[in-house]
């Protein structure tokens, strides 16, 4: 074994030049195919952690999916809103550790501005690490017109902490939609997260309510400060969570209805399934493309290659050896492009997965292969030894060829 694996790396060095060519472009397709695989992975994990340390989110009665995306994504709207008098009522079951509102309807410049408490920043966690600041701090809940700003937010307009904001009512389109006569200054800007967050900015609770009743034109809603979008709770319990979620959707007095968000969210992302499975079959599609090209490469080198199969056959070689010959030179170079390929993945993502977070909001980091990438992995392999007996049949019948006329040396 260990003189044909000699032989066939002295083969593939005299033709160096097109084997090279083989495997870089093997390389490219695998680490094409890794990387829609990595990228599947991480990006459904991003989307599943966009909000971490929440046990239950509250709003009012209807589409599970919907509270996700207003409350989470901050898509679309809530049909009704939530009686602020309903917390003390949530609060009074045992389980419940704390409570963060969530009040929705203003944007800055088509970002989405959320009313929140400071607790929001302590207790609400994304891709399961804690908030953190790049500069500044949280708003503070007595004063008023403060804000924090997302990354991307203060990153798009260049914000810096003491700068002033002027937000708009709803989307900020149509005459006299913007609050110009309460301008909020900037206290913290958010380290990037990769989640909506970093789409968002936030001011307390009672700057929320202030800004709209006391506003005096009537082209603005006049909301009821105590009325809200939306609640994350966080209990004592884990294992309380669907004792909580019973007592929440029983209430009487409200029309609540309390959802789990890593059960809303994969739920959610199923719905993208579709589009996933078009990315894998295209790379599908160009690793098939590179393997075919490996076996045309043998065959087509398999017409050149005459004297050497005669010289092989002259010095003894079996044709079923010959045959063999041409299966392990097909692994080889299969397996160079399936690790350059590997290799050229696993750096690409060590210097871009901050460019990754920060632009597109996927967390994706470097690591040992997956389950999914050894089965993709091992799957190339197959097919490419699979395909490679075409070559190597026609090898075997030249062989054969060569073996019934003997060259004359």
């Amino acid at each position: 074994m260990r003189y044909w694996i000699w032989l066939a790396l002295q083969s593939a060095i005299s033709r160096k030049g097109a084997l090279l060519i083989i495997v870089f472009s093997t390389a490219i397709s695998v680490a094409l195919l890794l990387a829609v695989l990595k990228v599947r992975d991480d990006t459904k994990t991003s989307f599943t952690n966009a909000i971490s340390g929440v046990d239950l989110i509250v709003g009012s009665k209807g589409s599970p999916t919907e509270l996700i995306l207003y409350s989470v994504f901050h898509i679309g709207r809530p049909t009704s809103l939530i009686s602020g008098k309903s917390i003390s009522e949530i609060q009074k079951i045992n389980q419940v550790k704390w409570i963060v509102p969530i009040q929705l309807g203003d944007t800055y410049r088509s970002y989405p501005v959320v009313g929140t408490n400071s607790y929001f920043f302590d207790s609400i966690k994304a891709q399961n690490r804690s908030l953190t600041f790049t500069s500044g701090q949280a708003f503070s809940d007595q004063k008023d017109h403060e804000l924090v700003l997302g990354a991307n937010v203060a990153k798009q307009y260049k914000h810096r902490i003491g700068d002033r904001i002027i937000l708009s009512h709803g989307t900020g389109k149509g005459p006299a939609q913007d609050h110009a006569n309460s301008p909020f200054v900037v206290t913290g800007i958010l380290a990037a997260t990769g989640t909506p967050i970093d789409n968002s900015v936030f001011i307390s609770i009672q700057s929320f309510n202030n800004l709209h009743d006391g506003s005096k034109n009537l082209q603005f809603a006049q909301l009821d400060s105590a009325q809200y979008t939306a609640f994350f709770i966080g209990l004592q319990q884990r294992s309380a969570v669907f004792s909580v979620r019973r007592q929440i959707d029983a209430l009487k007095s409200f029309s609540l209805m309390a959802i789990m968000p890593g059960v809303a969210l994969d739920e959610l992302w199923q719905t993208m399934e579709i589009a996933e499975n078009a990315l894998i079959l295209v790379s599908l599609g160009v690793v098939l493309t590179s393997i075919f090209g490996i076996i045309a490469a043998l065959m087509v080198s398999l017409e050149a290659r005459g004297r050497e199969i005669a010289t092989l056959r002259a010095i003894g070689a079996r044709p079923s050896q010959i045959f063999f010959f041409i299966i392990w030179e097909t692994f080889m170079i299969s397996l160079s492009g399936i690790v350059f390929g590997w290799a050229l993945l696993q750096i690409t993502l060590l210097v871009f997965s901050e460019w990754f977070m920060k632009e597109w909001g996927i967390l994706i980091q470097s690591g040992l292969p997956s389950q999914n990438d050894v089965l993709a992995i091992l799957s190339i392999l197959a097919t490419a030894l699979l395909c490679s007996t075409l070559p190597a049949i026609k090898a075997y019948r030249l062989a054969l060829h060569e073996g019934l006329n003997p060259p004359s040396i």
